[in-house]
Formats: structure tokens, C-alpha cells, sequence
């Protein structure tokens, strides 16, 4: 020990000797090490992190399926819940929770946040205690209850000031007062990972609150049958195995058929682990596809991280030829290899140690940076342990020794090979290493890094074809200009029949505005936070929306996405009417006007391949989890109108049809108004009158994103995604690259400086300068050109990976 203090001390004084080299090692050990640790941090978190309550192992999600169609999962309802945490035999506890939007009120307007609607014992069968104040009552968990009370998130406790007279206070959602009685754990996310709720409310409130968050109005009642809206979560029994809880559930699902045989027939229950970021009806399949992507983005900062540490590696071996006497000088005194090499190994740990110090600074505002990016373009709150978290601050340290051992081992165990009585011989400007290739250990070393950072460019260009693709593609739409407003006025407290009332008002007054062309109104958005998809076949056939491309047209049902909208939405948004008519507005406005629908070519041509779709009758299934006994029978709609395809989302690789029904047909709360500017108006112009008018009409609702369609593309999680990779990878592959050109040049520079004797010899003998210059360029553009074609072969089998 004794010993590895003198070295550590040595070490120091050494690199105190040489500020700059010191200062530039510590740096880019820095950037590489914090760019892991940032990485590791988010991965780690990503797929590995404990769920945040206790023995989550125990923790399992119930599931219920018709036995006929087994891929048909739906949620529970309240009845259910009610018979099934009565098994004391397989659970310790069973909760019941539903996620919805709301609508919280602040001192700067209402805002859109998630809640998760819980029954009482939510917290207890996590088995998580308040950080302040309490959870919820039975009393209070009672459907119809009504009673207003909230607990919020340590992470909103924090952000307002983490005020112990928060308790107590007044929280306006929706509308309505709610009482705040309890704070959560801190990091606790609920049943999710790093994103979660910020309020959760008990059920008794759900009538209230529940809304058309989940692609599809909700209308029922929590405790009327057949409203299956509850997730269900149980703690296995110490000592039930998962396997056992399964098999015991066969005896409980015909327990419920008997007990509510209308609305539990043919219902098949099973239990599968806890999906770690949805509240999925089915099993999900849990991480396998995260491991891939977390693979990818930690090999992605290893590749930079390793490029810094064979450019380290470069200088330490310059930098060791200069202390070949030192060194020749200590082994002659009797000082062993070992010894040598385990000294410059405590001085390139220093090093490293150093630059993770600062890495692990650099990291912090890195993920502080991402995540504020991110809390932008989603209303959930984000739950992130950081990089000060004890697995993040052990991978810094890894990170450290494998930097050392990169960096430093190879010209370690190289400088203690030196030749003692040459190096002692040594005089200033005497160098016997001058002969040409002295220097080819070193080489393989820049050939490397022109290698990794040409790859690590190659992907970044992949990724940044993909972005400006997927931007630059023709959607169908022509409504760059178009402006959009989304509103929901559930959340400030309106009710169906009033919001109705309201739309039709704000969509009179839109179009009405000086410089407006048209004004509409549509639910459901492309590229939106929510979509929905319906199968629509042929009237009067039997839905089987699983039927194979090989069924014939007439009996087999497409999946499509749908949408409820307005009177001239098509003329808002840029889409040809091919033929037929757009929807009148009594077919808008009235509820029980005849059922019709505009669907696309696409869609026509996959239902009458060999004829015309206008003036048929299509149908569509319900979006309903009642069993199929209680299903209404489907009603059929004349298709009036044939109109263009376009594309919802980045990823089709072709049109995949389209229906739309009437807005007042597929009424939602959550809606987009669409504005299209006459001709020679500025959007930017209209778009302040578009808020004003309706905050005017409805002052207390939320108004959301008033801008063109062109910045709902762009502003768009998905494209903020690709956006957001193709950035990495161009940073991280630019900085590898400077890295690199910064190695050649200093592997070159000293070269050359070392090879001043021979340089001059060469001249004084008549050699044209131009040639001895011609002699250097062509050795640095051997290693360019070597690393180059390393580097390609390497870029396209990291572009095979990530396609």
C-alpha cells in the first residue's frame, strides 16, 4: 500500500509538470467517459432499474381474454375487481387503477397532465408509504363517491416548492375543486418506469374525470356491468409461484362466469409480469426489443469512448518516448518492469479518474438537457434517477479502468521493453528510434480511430436520410400552412351536450375570422399523441377482423385509421375530393342523422377492387369489450365520398386506407381545429386571432399547440426522435472524427519532429524540399486511407444492424 501511495504521489508530481497535456487528457477522458455514464444512466434506467416499491417480483398483471378468440383482451370492470381481490389464497392484495388526462388549473392557464384513477388499496399493495400526509379511504374508493381529494407526485411536491402547506390546499382539475391529502414517495412512477402520473385520484371520482383518452369515448359508468375500464394488479402469496397463481385462475374464471354471467361468458383469466412503461389490456412482451436499442446506444458512446482512449494512447507513447531515459535510468537502479508498468498505470488511472470526475459532471446537465427536451413534447411526468445514482457513479468507475486499461497498458508494456544501455547512451538530439517504421506501433492505433469515427459518421448520416425522409415525404396532406389548435374542453369541466354546443360555435367562428379561407374541425390528427384504427368491411357481412389477405373482399374486414370530422376539414387540410360529396351540416351537428362516411381510394379499391365504392354500404365493428352476446349489431353507413390517401404516421411503407365518419357521429372531447389562411396570409398572422377567439368563447378550457401543421410534424415525439438520434450520432461521430484528424496530426507532427536528423541529412544530400514533403504526406495518407476502407466495411455492417 505503502508503495502505491509513492506512485500515486509521483504520478501527480508528474502531471502537475505538465499542465497541458494533463489538461487535454482530462478533457477528452471527460467527453468520452461522461458520454457513457450519460448513456449507461439512461439504459440502465431504460430496462434494469428496480421498479420503485417492494418486492416488485411479486408483482403480477391480471388479464382476461375470450376463450374463443384468445388475442381478444379487455380490461375489467368493477364488479369483477370487487370477486377477484377476495382470493386470499393466491393474493396478498389486488388493486385496480385506470390511467386518464386531465385538466389542471395554475396560475398560468390549465394544462394537460396524466392521472391515475386508483381504488384504496393502490398504494398498500405496492407496498409504499406517503411521504407526507395519507392515501386514500375505502369510503373514498366507493363508485359514485365523488369525494374530491388528490394525492400528487414527490416530483410535483418538489417543483412547487415542496411546501409543507401544500397539504391541504386546493387543486382545480377539470373544473372542479380537489383537496390535496397526501404526497407520493419519492421516484415512485406508479405501475410504470421513468414516466408516470402526477396526481392520482380514488375511483369514487371516476365518473368524473374519465375521459376519451384512450382512442375511444367512455361513457359508462364505473360500477354499471360491462364497463370494463380497470387494470388489475396483484401481490402473489410468499411461497405462490407464478406458474401455480396461473393455473389456480382456471377455478376463478368460472367462479366470475357464475357469479356475472352476461358479462364475464367465455372469459378466460391469466396473469403475465408487469409491463414496465404501458398499462397494456394484453400481455406485452415486455424488454427484448429495449435490449437491442439499449445495446446499440451503449456500443455507440464505447466506440467514442474507445476512439479517445487509442488517441490517449498515442500521446502516452510520444510522451513516454520522451521519458526514455527516466525510465532507462530506473530499471538500471534495479526498479522491476512490473514496478514501471504499475506506475504508469496509477498515472494513467489518475488521469482517468480525473476525467470521470468531470465526465460525471458533464453527464449530469447532459440528461438534464434530454429531459427537459423531452418533458416538452409529452404531458407525463418524467421520473429519472440521474447519474448521481449508485449503479451510474460504479459504471463511472468502470468506465475509469477501462480507460485506464485502453489507454495506458499498451504503452506501458511498451516502455518497459526499453533497451537500457541505448536509452542511458541517449543524448539530447540523439535519438536512435528515428529510423522509418519506429513509429508503426503507434499507427495501428490512428488507422483504428479513422475506422470507429468514419462508422459512427456513416450511421449518422443514416439517420439523418431518415429524418429529412421521413420529413420531406409526400403524407397526402397540403396543409403546411394550415393552422392547428388543439382543445379539450373536458378538462375544464364541460360536459358532452356543452362541449357539442361549444364546438359547433368555435368552428362558426374560425371560418368566420377576417383572412380565413375554411375552418373545421377533426378528433383525431396524423402523427398525434393518439390514433385509432377501426375494421371496416362490406355491409352486411360477419365482422372477422382476422381474416387473411386471401379472403375474399367482400367478407373481410380492414383495419384503418378513423377519424370524426367536420363539415370542410378536407378542404382545411389539403385533400383532393375525388368524387361523391363532403358531409353536410345537419350529418356534423346531429347525432341521429343518417350514418354515412367518406372513405379513400385506397380503402375503396381494398373493398370493390373491380368497382366503385361511392353509394355502397360499409360497416365498421364497435369499439366495445362487452361480450360479442351484448355487442349492438353494426350499423351500416353509405360511403358518400371518395377522397385521396395520405399517410398517419412516419412508417407506412404504403397507404393503408382511411375512413372518416361525421364529427357528431364520432364525437370526442380531445379535438383539432384545422384554419386555413387565405391566400397572400401570413399563418403566423392568424394564428394569434385563432387563440384569442376561442379563449373569447370558452375562457376556461385549454388551448394547446396553436401552429401550422408543418410544426405538429416537426414538433412530433416521433420525429423529435429521429431527430434527436441523427444529432447523437452526428455529434458523437463528429467528435470522434476531430479526435482522430487530432491524432494523426499529432502522431505525424512528432514523427517528423524526431526525424529532424534525417530530414536534414536528406536535404544537405539535394533533396527537393517537395519530395521529403511529398515523402510525410504519403504516410498520412496511407493510415487515412486504410482507416478509411476499415471504416467503410465497418459503417455498413452497423447499417445492416440498425436497419
Amino acid at each position: 500500500m505503502s508503495s502505491l501511495l509513492q506512485d500515486l504521489r509521483l504520478s501527480l508530481r508528474l502531471l502537475a509538470k505538465t499542465p497541458g497535456f494533463t489538461a487535454a487528457a482530462i478533457a477528452v477522458l471527460a467527453l468520452g467517459i461522461g458520454l457513457n455514464t450519460a448513456m449507461f444512466s439512461f439504459v440502465h434506467a431504460l430496462i434494469f432499474q428496480a421498479r420503485p416499491f417492494a418486492e416488485p417480483e411479486r408483482i403480477v398483471q391480471l388479464y382476461t381474454h375470450d376463450q374463443k378468440q384468445p388475442d381478444s383482451y379487455r380490461a375489467f370492470d368493477y364488479a369483477s375487481y370487487h370477486a377477484l381481490r377476495e382470493r386470499p389464497d393466491l393474493f396478498t392484495g389486488v388493486l385496480a387503477h385506470h390511467l386518464s388526462l386531465v385538466g389542471v388549473g395554475e396560475a398560468a392557464g390549465v394544462r394537460r397532465a396524466f392521472a391515475d384513477l386508483v381504488s384504496a388499496n393502490f398504494f398498500a399493495v405496492l407496498g409504499v408509504q406517503p411521504a407526507r400526509g395519507r392515501f386514500f379511504t375505502p369510503e373514498e374508493e366507493k363508485p359514485g363517491a365523488a369525494l374530491p381529494v388528490v394525492v400528487v407526485s414527490h416530483l410535483y411536491w418538489r417543483t412547487h416548492g415542496a411546501r409543507d402547506d401544500l397539504l391541504g390546499s386546493t387543486l382545480r382539475v377539470n373544473g372542479r375543486p380537489y383537496t390535496i391529502v397526501g404526497v407520493a414517495p419519492e421516484n415512485f412512477s406508479g405501475t410504470m418506469m421513468l414516466v408516470g402520473p402526477e396526481f392520482y385520484f380514488p375511483l369514487g371520482v371516476f365518473d368524473q374525470l374519465i375521459n376519451d383518452f384512450e382512442k375511444a369515448p367512455a361513457t359508462r359508468a364505473l360500477e354499471q356491468p360491462g364497463a370494463f375500464h380497470l387494470y388489475l394488479l396483484a401481490r402473489l402469496q410468499p411461497g405462490v409461484t407464478t406458474e401455480a397463481a396461473r393455473s389456480a385462475l382456471a377455478g376463478v374464471s368460472a367462479s366470475l362466469q357464475a357469479l356475472y354471467p352476461v358479462t364475464n361468458r367465455d372469459q378466460v383469466l391469466d396473469l403475465g409480469p408487469l409491463p414496465r412503461f404501458n398499462t397494456s389490456r394484453s400481455p406485452s412482451g415486455g424488454t427484448a426489443g429495449l435490449g437491442l436499442f439499449g445495446l446499440v446506444l451503449i456500443g455507440l458512446t464505447a466506440a467514442v469512448l474507445l476512439i479517445i482512449c487509442l488517441n490517449l494512447a498515442g500521446l502516452l507513447l510520444a510522451r513516454g518516448h520522451a521519458r526514455r531515459r527516466e525510465i532507462a535510468i530506473r530499471l538500471a537502479l534495479g526498479g522491476g518492469r512490473l514496478r514501471i508498468i504499475r506506475q504508469l498505470l496509477v498515472e494513467g488511472f489518475v488521469l482517468a479518474l480525473a476525467g470521470g470526475a468531470a465526465g460525471l459532471f458533464l453527464a449530469y446537465h447532459l440528461m438534464d438537457l434530454l429531459l427537459a427536451a423531452l418533458a416538452d413534447r409529452v404531458p407525463v411526468a418524467l421520473f429519472f434517477p440521474g447519474v448521481g445514482s449508485g449503479p451510474a457513479l460504479v459504471a463511472t468507475v468502470f468506465f475509469c479502468g477501462l480507460a485506464t486499461l485502453f489507454s495506458t497498458l499498451g504503452p506501458a508494456v511498451k516502455l518497459s521493453r526499453t533497451d537500457v544501455l541505448a536509452d542511458l547512451k541517449l543524448a539530447a538530439g540523439d535519438d536512435t528510434s528515428t529510423r522509418r517504421h519506429a513509429w508503426l506501433p503507434r499507427y495501428p492505433l490512428v488507422v483504428a480511430q479513422i475506422a470507429l469515427s468514419l462508422a459512427l459518421l456513416i450511421a449518422a448520416g443514416l439517420f439523418v436520410r431518415m429524418a429529412h425522409g421521413a420529413a420531406a415525404v409526400d403524407n397526402g396532406y397540403r396543409a403546411d400552412q394550415t393552422i392547428i389548435a388543439e382543445v379539450d374542453a373536458s378538462l375544464g369541466g364541460y360536459d358532452e351536450t356543452r362541449t357539442r354546443v361549444l364546438y359547433r360555435d368555435l368552428g362558426d367562428r374560425l371560418a368566420a375570422l377576417p383572412g380565413a379561407e375554411t375552418a373545421s374541425i377533426g378528433a383525431l390528427i396524423p402523427h398525434g399523441m393518439v390514433g385509432r384504427n377501426q375494421p371496416v368491411q362490406r355491409a352486411g357481412f360477419k365482422l372477422d377482423p382476422s381474416a387473411t389477405p386471401a379472403t375474399a373482399a367482400e367478407g373481410r374486414a380492414f383495419w384503418v385509421p378513423w377519424n370524426a370530422v367536420g363539415t370542410d376539414y378536407f378542404a382545411a387540410m389539403g385533400v383532393a375530393l375525388q368524387r361523391g360529396r363532403r358531409f353536410t351540416r345537419t350529418e356534423v351537428t346531429d347525432r341521429d342523422a343518417p350514418p354515412v362516411a367518406i372513405i379513400d381510394d385506397t380503402l375503396a379499391r381494398k373493398l370493390w377492387p373491380e368497382g366503385d365504392a361511392l353509394g355502397r354500404q360499409i360497416q365498421l365493428a364497435p369499439r366495445d369489450d362487452a361480450p360479442a352476446a351484448q355487442r349492438p349489431e353494426p350499423k351500416a353507413m353509405e360511403v358518400v365520398g371518395i377522397v385521396s390517401s395520405v399517410h398517419n404516421d412516419f412508417f407506412e411503407d404504403d397507404f393503408r386506407g382511411a375512413i372518416y365518419v361525421p364529427f357528431a357521429a364520432g364525437f370526442m372531447s380531445n379535438v383539432h381545429f384545422h384554419v386555413r389562411p387565405a391566400a397572400g396570409i401570413a399563418p403566423s398572422a392568424l394564428a394569434a386571432s385563432v387563440r384569442q377567439t376561442i379563449q373569447a368563447a370558452a375562457p376556461g378550457i385549454p388551448v394547446f399547440k396553436v401552429h401550422t401543421f408543418r410544426q405538429h410534424i416537426e414538433n412530433s415525439l416521433e420525429f423529435w426522435a429521429l431527430t434527436l438520434c441523427s444529432l447523437l450520432f452526428l455529434i458523437f461521430g463528429g467528435l470522434a472524427m476531430a479526435i482522430a484528424v487530432v491524432g494523426i496530426y499529432g502522431t505525424q507532427a512528432y514523427a517528423v519532429s524526431r526525424r529532424t536528423r534525417e530530414i536534414g541529412i536528406r536535404l544537405a544530400l539535394g533533396a527537393e524540399p517537395t519530395r521529403v514533403r511529398n515523402l510525410i504526406l504519403r504516410e498520412g495518407l496511407a493510415l487515412t486511407l486504410t482507416g478509411t476502407i476499415l471504416g467503410l466495411l465497418l459503417g455498413l455492417g452497423l447499417g445492416q444492424l440498425l436497419s
